[in-house]
């Protein structure tokens, strides 16, 4: 029987595999996700002398060459991102090392949640957090009791990959502003795709407007207030600084 921890890197992933110390984590990697999320899985790795064992999609480039390719962007109602190099390459990779149990991170406080819905002869799916009661604050305290607790930047707040529907426009804005690297590669994939639409085709639907657009609006700060106020700013916060 092989065991098995899905594990993509969040707080309760995190937190299951730590309660799974004889099963091995399996990472299903998009190809298209955030630096800090892979940084985490070393970190795991170096913390635990545990191999979290990373799969992917076999399309080409994975879900950014798939969407370059389709010209078309995953949203709520074609959530196919999920379902093609989440899913499908994880059920593909457990078919061909069965028996197996894989441990779902569903906690004790979302109910509702619902896990792999897979029906794969001779794998079981199990959800220990829920088994064990554990909650949000129960993996966050089990992920700084070893030093594992993920500390992502503010545009990660809805998970690793870069071109996310679910992000929030704050995340979106936060995203752009702070990282100009990915939102040049981003913007260049959004005009890539366009056709013959006659309505744009934005990557990030809840904010109405392409990423070109976007960044024509302030960004959220500007380095040369925050570093020019020094030891004449009148109005000090007295928190950290001092000033």
């Amino acid at each position: 029987m092989h065991n098995y921890v899905a594990f993509s890197g969040g707080i309760d992933s995190t937190a299951l595999a730590l309660c799974c110390p004889d099963a091995t984590p399996i990472f299903t990697d998009t190809q298209w996700e955030h630096a800090e999320l892979y940084a985490h899985i070393d970190r795991f790795e170096a913390v635990t002398g545990r191999h979290v064992l990373r799969i992917q999609s076999p399309y080409p480039g994975g879900l950014p060459g798939y969407i370059r390719d389709r010209a078309y962007f995953p949203t709520h109602g074609a959530r196919f991102c999920t379902r093609l190099f989440k899913i499908e390459p994880l059920n593909a990779f457990l078919k061909d090392h069965r028996p197996a149990e894989v441990a779902i991170g569903l906690r004790a406080d979302e109910p509702l949640r619902v896990g792999n819905l897979s029906e794969i002869e001779a794998v079981t799916f199990t959800y220990p957090l829920r088994q064990r009661g554990m909650d949000r604050a129960a993996c966050v305290a089990l992920c700084v009791t070893h030093d594992l607790l993920p500390r992502y930047p503010v545009y990660m707040a809805r998970g690793g990959c870069k071109g996310c529907f679910f992000k929030r426009s704050s995340e979106v804005t936060a995203l752009l502003s702070l990282q100009p690297t990915i939102a040049n590669e981003l913007e260049a994939l959004e005009e890539d795709v366009q056709d013959a639409r006659s309505r744009y085709f934005v990557m990030f639907a809840n904010t109405g407007q392409s990423i070109r657009e976007l960044r024509k609006q302030p960004l959220l700060f500007d380095s040369r207030e925050v570093f020019s106020m020094g030891a004449h700013d009148p109005a000090p916060c007295g928190v950290f600084c001092h000033r």
